[in-house]
């Protein structure tokens, strides 16, 4: 096996490839063509005398050996890019692009209020915001394509990871929001049981044991028989239904904020529900450089984040 002779292009192509699951799909990522990358897959394949995958019709299968390829690829192409980057760093004397991955609610919540003054303060600033899956966005944090992630760390259990150097934000609350027509406003105490009544909106990646945890009696029976539930990736789709219908809606106080304090929305005080905070936080991978211009987006995201939570008292009914 001639390790020694692979070259950087050959593990991104693989890279690519694995991630997109076919030579297709890779190619025109990567723009080139098809001929090309299979080429460059054979080539590597040639040089470490092994196969690296399997085609099938639903797709490429790695073996162990491109198993393996993969994991040490990612790391060094991943080093090769936090070295360029580091490089333009010494060059330029500053940075101009900064790199944010986020699901859609503290893209929405926290890192969107704050990029217009960044920009307009920081002319030279570019700035590219990646919203995705919290695990997809890890892995393009860990190979380098992300400077940080801003994600909810608890629940998640990313606040265990040794190799994420992690800037908690302040704790939210999660609230059950609805119209302020809903039949629920009128009633003088209102208990879990009454969200039975009406649909439910809930994310749809909260993890394993949150309903055992939290909501034990929400976990089965009519809540998921008679289909009274709404799953959802991005919030902001089902915000019309609760402002104009009956659906009720557990979210971060983050998401409805705006909405409550115009009207639009209303908070419900459950009587027998805990309270359940979100804790989001600011995440980057040890030992990396950080951009200087780093620390002013990094203030004004905190900054937002105490902002909502200090609006949380006069947002609820009294």
């Amino acid at each position: 096996m001639r390790t020694n002779m692979i070259e950087i292009r050959h593990l991104r192509h693989f890279q690519m490839l694995c991630r997109k699951g076919s030579f297709r799909g890779a190619a025109e990522l990567l723009r080139i063509s098809q001929p090309t990358l299979t080429r460059s897959i054979q080539r590597m394949e040639e040089i470490l005398e092994v196969k690296l995958l399997d085609r099938r019709r639903s797709g490429v299968v790695l073996t162990p050996y491109g198993e393996a390829v993969l994991r040490h690829g990612e790391r060094i192409v991943g080093d090769m890019r936090q070295l360029s980057q580091e490089l333009e760093f010494i060059h330029q004397k500053d940075w101009v692009t900064l790199t944010l991955g986020a699901s859609p609610i503290p893209a929405e919540t926290l890192i969107g209020p704050v990029l217009g003054q960044l920009t307009d303060r920081y002319p030279t600033l570019n700035l590219e915001l990646r919203v995705d899956h919290w695990e997809r966005s890890l892995q393009q944090l860990k190979s380098g394509e992300l400077h940080y992630l801003v994600e909810e760390i608890q629940a998640t259990g990313l606040i265990h990871r040794e190799e994420l150097s992690i800037q908690p934000l302040p704790p939210q609350p999660v609230v059950i929001c609805c119209s302020p027509k809903h039949p629920l406003r009128a009633r003088a105490r209102v208990w879990l049981a009454d969200l039975l009544q009406y649909p439910l909106a809930l994310p749809r990646n909260l993890p394993q044991g949150f309903w055992q945890q939290h909501f034990p009696a929400l976990a089965q029976g009519s809540l998921v028989a008679g289909r009274r539930m709404v799953r959802f990736d991005h919030f902001l789709a089902v915000k019309p239904a609760i402002r104009d219908g009956q659906l009720l809606a557990m979210a971060p106080l983050s998401s409805v904020h705006q909405e409550v304090r115009a009207g639009q929305m209303a908070l419900l005080t459950v009587a027998d529900m805990e309270a359940i905070s979100a804790h989001y936080g600011i995440l980057s991978l040890k030992d990396r450089t950080a951009p200087p211009i780093s620390r002013q987006l990094l203030a004004a995201i905190d900054a937002q984040a105490h902002a909502v939570v200090s609006e949380e008292a006069e947002l609820y009914p009294c």
